[in-house]
């Protein structure tokens, strides 16, 4: 059963009474929630539905979380972590049947419709992972970390300066764009 938001709120109390809250903990509460909604507007879709592309030049449910987790990934992991992505080292490429180095970016419709079918426990399976680490490295990252470069000049050119503390705000604006993509998709379909 998906959280809800009041199911987050209660067990965040503690941060609503006037106590200062620790970036960690804000960073925390986004995804907490971010996962929530996450999982309530996809819960009860079909497979048909969740492939339901709006228009021919649009995309589907499954894109928008695939590409919402693998952008979580690589942000993650080549970013702050300046690891190999679990995309690679859990096999998730392999297992999903999609080429390591995909993230979405610059996919054509054609493309879209093409990405093989996913079920939505898979799905769930690797975003929930990738959020797992996140998770961790919101927890143990040090303040001092946040104004560290990230060394993404090799990844995208438009990124060449931007910092560990930038790159985990904008894991928080990237996939709630993905998730109103998602939940747009599902008014159409079903109606929220």
């Amino acid at each position: 059963m998906p959280l809800i938001f009041k199911d987050v709120m209660k067990r965040q109390k503690h941060l609503f009474k006037g106590d200062s809250m620790d970036f960690r903990e804000i960073l925390k509460l986004q995804f907490d929630e971010y996962e929530s909604e996450t999982e309530r507007l996809v819960n009860g879709l079909t497979g048909e539905e969740r492939r339901f592309m709006p228009s021919e030049e649009s995309h589907h449910i499954d894109f928008a979380l695939w590409h919402a987790s693998r952008a979580e990934d690589i942000l993650l992991n080549l970013g702050v972590r300046e690891e190999e992505q679990l995309w690679i080292r859990g096999g998730w490429a392999e297992k999903f049947g999609i080429p390591a180095a995909d993230v979405g970016v610059g996919y054509t419709a054609q493309q879209v419709k093409d990405m093989p079918a996913i079920s939505l426990e898979d799905l769930l399976a690797y975003y929930k992972a990738v959020r797992a680490e996140t998770l961790e490295c919101v927890r143990t990252i040090a303040p001092e970390e946040m104004d560290k470069r990230c060394p993404f000049e090799r990844l995208h050119h438009q990124l060449p300066e931007v910092t560990k503390g930038g790159v985990l705000a904008h894991m928080v604006v990237e996939p709630v764009q993905h998730l109103g993509q998602i939940g747009y998709i599902r008014g159409i379909i079903r109606g929220m």
